[in-house]
């Protein structure tokens, strides 16, 4: 029961530790200070936590290009791992409360190292779903980079410039992978950069490095005039092919996966074939 309750203090001290204000940091006030009151307004317990977080401990390593990506703050990404991480630490001594207070007698050093394992299960498990939800999107902005090189193309083929073919075949797509091309090219523009800066800064943000590849492809015909229709037809035609290999390796990865499911259910349609014989023979 004490070592229960213990538990129970360690997480509760976690979260108030999380959410209890730290020293202020220079950027951090400069910050504060050009939000506005919506924004203010706008911040959940989880966006206030990760804060918190940060500014306590700014060495925590954030998958940055992941998050980018995702659209997802590493405020709130960090928040989440301290709400999970507390919340699997206080979940087997709430239960072990409960069972105590229900007259069951248990050992308290099990439950202890449980929960302390399902707390560092907990709280790393926002690392996991990121990289998992990333790297599908990531599969998908490839996709769509693809198309949107073949519109490049089309656009430097029928006499436009290397900047209005790059802005133009954006403006094509409906997808969320072109929305984000637009947005890059769009605050390039504003800044007075030209178009393929603002796809190198995009592709390092998000970790995509064959838009990389079409930023300084690009770069090349707007310097140096250099014809580029071979060299994008090349450049689409090797991802089309990564694509389908990634395609064809996800693929057989689940057809590999599936063995496993397939051999269960043909073993207990087997046992289940056999049971009655063995039944009667051990019944006699």
């Amino acid at each position: 029961m004490v070592a229960a309750g213990a538990l129970v203090g360690i997480g509760v001290l976690t979260l108030v530790c999380t959410l209890v204000p730290a020293r202020c940091r220079l950027d951090a006030a400069v910050a504060r200070i050009y939000e506005t009151a919506q924004e203010r307004r706008d911040l959940s317990a989880v966006q206030v936590a990760g804060r918190r977080l940060v500014s306590a401990a700014p060495w925590l390593p954030v998958p940055s290009a992941d998050l980018a990506l995702l659209e997802q703050t590493p405020e709130k990404w960090l928040g989440s791992k301290v709400l999970c991480g507390a919340g699997g630490l206080c979940l087997i001594p709430v239960v072990l409360v409960v069972l105590v207070a229900s007259g069951h007698r248990l050992t308290v050093t099990v439950p202890a190292i449980a929960s302390l394992a399902l707390g560092g299960a907990f709280f790393f498990a926002p690392d996991l779903v990121a990289r998992v939800n990333a790297a599908e999107k990531r599969l998908h902005f490839r996709h769509a980079l693809t198309s949107y090189l073949d519109l490049v193309a089309l656009e430097r083929g029928a006499g436009a410039a290397p900047t209005e073919a790059l802005e133009d075949a954006a403006q094509i797509g409906g997808d969320w992978a072109f929305a984000r091309i637009r947005g890059a090219l769009a605050v390039a523009r504003q800044a007075g950069r030209p178009p393929w800066e603002g796809l190198a800064a995009l592709a390092r943000q998000i970790g995509i490095p064959e838009l990389g590849d079409l930023a300084d492809i690009a770069e090349m015909a707007g310097y140096e005039g250099a014809s580029i229709l071979a060299t994008l037809a090349a450049h689409g035609e090797s991802m089309r092919a990564n694509a389908l290999a990634a395609t064809r390796a996800k693929a057989g990865s689940r057809s590999t996966t599936m063995v496993v499911p397939i051999a269960m259910l043909g073993s207990g349609f087997l046992l289940l074939l056999i049971f009655p014989v063995i039944y009667r023979t051990l019944g006699t």
